[in-house]
């Protein structure tokens, strides 16, 4: 017989990362990079240009992190 599965429960976020989204300067299309803390070049997916990306302050991020309590204070309240 076939086994009888309990509902999946959602799960709550347990931790989170920031994306910061960049313009390739030849195509204009939006590149998403990951806490991009150093300065690094990124590539573009549509032409394929590498372009040289200004980094963003680690303690901005560990301030976004640390205000929504690593994602756990994002959540919707109404879903709950």
């Amino acid at each position: 017989m076939a086994e009888l599965r309990k509902p999946l429960t959602p799960v709550k976020p347990d931790g989170m990362e920031l994306l910061f989204a960049y313009s390739c300067p030849v195509c204009k299309r939006q590149i998403q990079v990951l806490n991009p803390i150093q300065a690094s070049m990124a590539r573009c997916d549509a032409c394929g240009n590498h372009f040289p990306i200004v980094p963003v302050d680690a303690h901005t991020i560990r301030y976004m992190k640390i205000i929504l309590a690593g994602g756990r204070a994002a959540i919707d309240p109404d879903f709950i």
